[in-house]
């Protein structure tokens, strides 16, 4: 019996030993791979050209497909209420010239680019009744480059976050109730996605322009 009282009391001194010999080690955060302002704005443009690539070709489908390549000319004067006014862009311009906080231009950013989300599904929606009908297999090939761009669309919304976070922008949320109206006519379906596409990739275009302007003053000296 005394000899199993040594051992257990030999067991619980090598147990406290153990314990108070190595003491609880904390890691320190990895502040060598946190990204910088240059980063994140180098991310999000790199991710804006690669969504107007996207765009491009979806509106270059959308042209061949259901408007024979006459698109450009037959709804040259046609607008969509409810997309954002072209006005309203914000342009390169704005932040050469400081003529809007960063913070403003971020935000409307984000909030036209939820608008033009909100479209491109429902073109998406609308490609998807128009498959129905085909019999030649090319509005497949639209509602492929259509999805492409929405997919990397949202890559694009991540990025722009992660953009106004590290610039130290906390930016308001959008309007998640926003909902495009559908259309019974096959013919507004088709009109409905080459606007939205057009327009789409004008915006794109100037988002580009805002970000390689906010990059160019980042590294200046």
């Amino acid at each position: 019996m005394a000899k199993m009282v040594v051992c257990m009391l030999a067991f619980f001194s090598s147990l406290l030993y153990s314990t108070t010999a190595v003491p609880f080690e904390r890691v320190a955060r990895d502040t060598g791979s946190q990204q910088t302002v240059s980063d994140v704005l180098h991310a999000s443009l790199r991710k804006t050209n690669e969504v107007i690539s996207h765009t491009t070709t979806a509106l270059g489908s959308i042209n061949t497909v259901h408007f024979s390549g006459t698109g450009s000319s037959s709804t040259s004067s046609l607008v969509l209420d409810t997309l954002p006014s072209p006005d309203t862009f914000i342009r390169a311009e704005d932040i050469e010239t400081s003529a809007i906080e960063d913070s403003e231009a971020l935000q409307t950013l984000k909030s036209q680019l939820h608008i033009f989300v909100k479209h491109l599904q429902r073109v998406q929606l609308d490609q998807v009744e128009l498959k129905d009908d085909d019999t030649t297999g090319q509005v497949q090939t639209v509602l492929d480059h259509v999805a492409a761009a929405r997919d990397k669309t949202k890559e694009l919304q991540i990025s722009l976050n992660v953009t106004a976070n590290v610039m130290g922008h906390a930016l308001d949320g959008t309007n998640e109730q926003l909902e495009i109206p559908p259309t019974n006519s096959h013919y507004n379906m088709k009109l409905r996605a080459f606007i939205t596409f057009r327009d789409y990739e004008t915006f794109l275009g100037h988002v580009a322009d805002v970000f390689a302007q906010l990059l160019e003053r980042e590294r200046s000296p």
